[in-house]
């Protein structure tokens, strides 16, 4: 998964002490990251900004590769409601697909703002996560990424039916333009380690992203 620079929606409290929990714990772990990057994550530090017992932790969840799942669970549902949101007026689907494509690559430069400090920090960390994630825990990060690659997806099946993308399975069509996107970005975000991002370099990056995809499925 590419991750995106933009922040994870959390479920909401509703009176439920054990989702409470739960979201206090995945906050946690998400300021952590913005503070300190992977190194910063550790339970022991969750557990300190949360004041919870390690108990309530394993309750929950399993070890730290859990925490960082569900943190990418989080942020990938953000990433897709909030491109969702963003494609909504549209003209057509391969404007709505190419608004994805360059959301993913751009981040928080998509919405005016580039990622600075505790956002380019929790990216980077993110990135190292999601390609070790990837051959360690392929089943729970491909769940995490259904609702963005169903997005995706939806506006690829859109675009074949208008006659204007060439007819395919638009789930993987969905899968291969994000793998290409989202490896890309990853290589980017660990290039920016020591930089500040360039919001330039981005957009350029994300034309030329877009125009190789659009190639790939157009009639």
């Amino acid at each position: 998964m590419a991750t995106t620079n933009l922040s994870p929606i959390l479920p909401a409290a509703v009176g439920d002490a054990e989702q409470d929990r739960t979201r206090r714990l995945i906050a946690a772990a998400h300021e952590l990251l913005d503070e300190a990057g992977l190194e910063g994550l550790t339970i022991r530090a969750v557990l300190a900004r949360t004041g919870l017992a390690r108990r309530a932790f394993y309750e929950r969840f399993q070890g730290k590769d859990d925490l960082v799942l569900a943190v990418f669970d989080a942020t990938l549902r953000a990433a897709a409601h909030q491109f969702r949101a963003m494609t909504t007026d549209a003209a057509g689907p391969a404007e709505a697909l190419e608004g994805v494509v360059r959301g993913i690559v751009l981040g928080q430069a998509q919405l005016g703002q580039m990622p600075v400090g505790g956002a380019h920090l929790r990216s980077a960390a993110l990135s190292r996560e999601h390609l070790r994630l990837a051959q360690q825990r392929p089943a729970e990060l491909k769940a995490a990424l259904e609702p963005l690659l169903d997005l995706m997806s939806g506006y690829i099946a859109q675009g074949m039916e208008a006659g204007v993308f060439r007819r395919a399975d638009p789930s993987l069509q969905a899968r291969l333009i994000y793998n290409l996107v989202s490896t890309t970005v990853h290589t980017l975000l660990l290039e920016e380690e020591g930089r500040a991002p360039d919001r330039v370099e981005r957009e350029v990056l994300a034309e030329a992203i877009w125009s190789f995809c659009l190639r790939a499925i157009a009639v």
